[in-house]
């Protein structure tokens, strides 16, 4: 499968991570990064954003690669 053309939670398996280790290694709430991947929550001031995690969440997947794109909140 093309890695552009996969959902955001088959590219995050498909680099190896764990979604436990991931949010403890960035201090965030696990379901929170299953909401990021969910697309429940997009880091925009118009959705619930537990202290700005879903913002360093989604950051911290563009720098690794994962998040295509341009951020939310750049639009």
């Amino acid at each position: 499968k093309d890695f552009k053309s996969m959902s955001l939670r088959e590219r995050f398996d498909s680099r190896g991570f764990s979604p436990q280790s991931y949010a403890k290694a960035y201090g965030v709430d696990r379901a929170t990064l299953y909401d990021v991947f969910s697309g429940a929550i997009t880091g925009k001031k118009d959705s619930s954003n537990k202290s700005g995690d879903a913002r360093k969440i989604i950051a911290q997947l563009k720098n690794d690669n994962v998040w295509i794109g341009k951020l939310p909140w750049e639009v």
